[in-house]
C-alpha cells in the first residue's frame, strides 16, 4: 500500500497534464501512486496519460465513457485509491517538489485527519496576469485542533481556503465519514472544504506554499458566466445548513464555532454576491429581475430549503414577494418538497395583493406560515398589510 494517492481527474488538458504528472515524479517522497481519471477527453489528453502509465507502474489510468465533470473524477478516483493519505491535484496545476514530504510527515507525526497549505498563483499568458496576482490564503503555523476550531480559526484569521488541492487527507476519514462531492456542479469545492474541515478531529494549517495554481483559458476562475455557477454556489453553499443539526448537536458547545459558521456562510453568499455583480450585464439579460433581488433571492431561497418553524420542517407556506424569483430559485435549491401554497404580492399603490382578493388572503393563510422572500417592498409594508387582513405573523428570514 503506498503512503500517498495523488488523485488527478483530466478533461481536455493536453497543453499542461505533462507538466502536472511531472511535479508529482520529481517528488522527493517516492511512495506514492498517482490515479488518474480521463473524463472523456476529445484532444490527446488520454494518450498522453496512457504513456505516463506505461513507463511507470505507480500510475494507474481509467476512464469515463462520457464526460461527467470533476467532482465525479475525484469521487471515482477516491473511490480506487488505496494509499494511507489522499492528494487531489488538477490536472493543469502542479506542486513543488518537496510537497507531498512535508505534508505526509506532518500528518503521520501529528495522526492528522487533514492538513492545509498555502498556494500561489501562476499565469502562462500575460492576458491572465491580473488574475494571478490575486492575494492568496495566508496561514500562521498552528497546532492540532479540532474542525469546529480550525473553522473558527479561519473565520478569525480570514484564511479560508476553497480549494481541495490546498489539502492533504487522510484516506480513513473520508471513507469513514463519507466525505464526497456533489456531482453534476461548478465549484464542488466550497460545500466540500466546509464539511472536509468541519467534521474533522485533528486539523493542522502550515505556513508554507506547496500548490502551484496555473491561470489560464477556459478554466472554471477565467470562463465565461452562466446559470451554472449560481446553481454551482447555491448547491454547495446549502451544505452547510444540510450537515448544521449534525454539527450542532455534537459539536455546538466548541466556543465560537456557531458564530464562525455563520461567518462563513455569510463569506460564501458574499462570494456569490461578487460573482454576480462582476456579471451584472448577463444577470441582467437572464429572466428575473434586477441585480440586487437576484441576490436576494439566492440567498433567502437558500434559507428557505432549510428553515424551521417551532424547530419542525416547513412543508407548505405561502410566500410574500416576487414569484418569478422564486420558482426559480425553489428549483435551483432542490427544494421541491416545500408546497407552495400561493405567491403574495402587493399591488404598487401597497393596499391591496395582487391576484388575491383581501378576504381570500386572509381565508387562506389561516394556519399556513407567510414567509418574506424576494421583494422591492420593505418587511413592515408587508407585516402592515398582512395585518390588515387579520395575518398577525410574517415569518422574516434573517441571517
Amino acid at each position: 500500500m503506498p503512503e500517498v494517492s495523488v488523485l488527478i481527474p483530466a478533461y481536455n488538458v493536453e497543453p499542461y497534464i505533462e507538466d502536472c504528472i511531472n511535479s508529482v515524479l520529481g517528488q522527493t517522497l517516492q511512495d506514492f501512486e498517482i490515479v488518474c481519471i480521463d473524463d472523456a477527453s476529445t484532444d490527446g489528453t488520454l494518450q498522453i496519460l496512457k504513456r505516463f502509465e506505461a513507463s511507470d507502474s505507480r500510475i494507474k489510468v481509467y476512464t469515463h465513457d462520457i464526460n461527467k465533470g470533476q467532482a465525479s473524477g475525484r469521487n471515482d478516483a477516491l473511490d480506487r485509491a488505496s494509499g494511507r493519505y489522499v492528494y487531489m491535484l488538477d490536472a493543469d496545476d502542479r506542486i513543488v517538489r518537496d510537497a507531498l514530504a512535508v505534508l505526509y510527515e506532518a500528518c503521520v507525526k501529528d495522526d492528522l485527519d487533514i492538513i492545509g497549505f498555502e498556494t500561489e498563483n501562476f499565469a502562462d499568458e500575460q492576458v491572465f496576469q491580473k488574475n494571478a496576482d490575486i492575494k492568496t490564503i495566508s496561514y500562521t503555523d498552528t497546532d492540532v485542533m479540532n474542525g469546529r476550531r480550525a473553522l473558527k480559526y479561519c473565520m478569525e484569521t480570514e484564511s479560508f481556503s476553497l480549494s481541495t488541492p490546498t489539502f492533504m487527507m487522510k484516506r480513513d476519514y473520508l471513507v469513514q465519514k463519507n466525505i464526497r462531492f456533489i456531482e453534476g456542479i461548478l465549484h464542488e469545492d466550497v460545500g466540500y472544504i466546509f464539511e472536509l474541515i468541519t467534521r474533522a478531529d485533528r486539523v493542522r494549517f502550515i505556513d508554507r506554499v506547496l500548490f502551484q495554481r496555473r491561470i489560464r483559458a477556459n478554466s472554471t476562475m477565467t470562463r465565461g458566466f452562466t446559470d451554472k455557477n449560481i446553481e454551482g454556489y447555491i448547491r454547495s453553499f446549502s451544505r452547510s445548513f444540510d450537515l448544521e443539526p449534525e454539527l450542532s448537536q455534537y459539536f455546538g458547545s466548541e466556543p465560537g464555532f456557531e458564530a464562525a459558521m455563520r461567518k462563513w456562510q455569510r463569506d460564501i453568499f458574499g462570494r456569490l454576491n461578487q460573482l454576480y455583480t462582476a456579471h451584472a450585464d448577463t444577470i441582467s439579460r437572464m429572466p428575473g429581475g434586477s441585480l440586487s433581488e437576484e441576490v436576494r433571492r439566492a440567498f433567502e431561497m437558500v434559507k428557505l430549503s432549510h428553515y424551521r418553524v417551532d424547530k419542525l420542517p416547513i412543508k407548505e407556506c405561502y410566500l410574500c414577494g416576487t414569484g418569478q424569483y422564486t420558482e426559480r430559485a425553489i428549483e435551483a435549491v432542490g427544494a421541491q418538497d416545500i408546497i407552495i401554497r400561493g405567491i403574495i404580492s402587493l399591488d404598487k399603490d401597497r393596499s391591496s395583493f395582487r391576484g388575491f382578493p383581501i378576504v381570500e388572503v386572509s381565508e387562506l393563510c389561516q394556519g399556513i406560515p407567510v414567509i418574506l422572500s424576494v421583494s422591492k417592498y420593505s418587511a413592515e409594508e408587508y407585516r402592515q398589510a398582512l395585518k390588515e387582513v387579520g395575518i398577525n405573523e410574517l415569518v422574516e428570514m434573517k441571517f
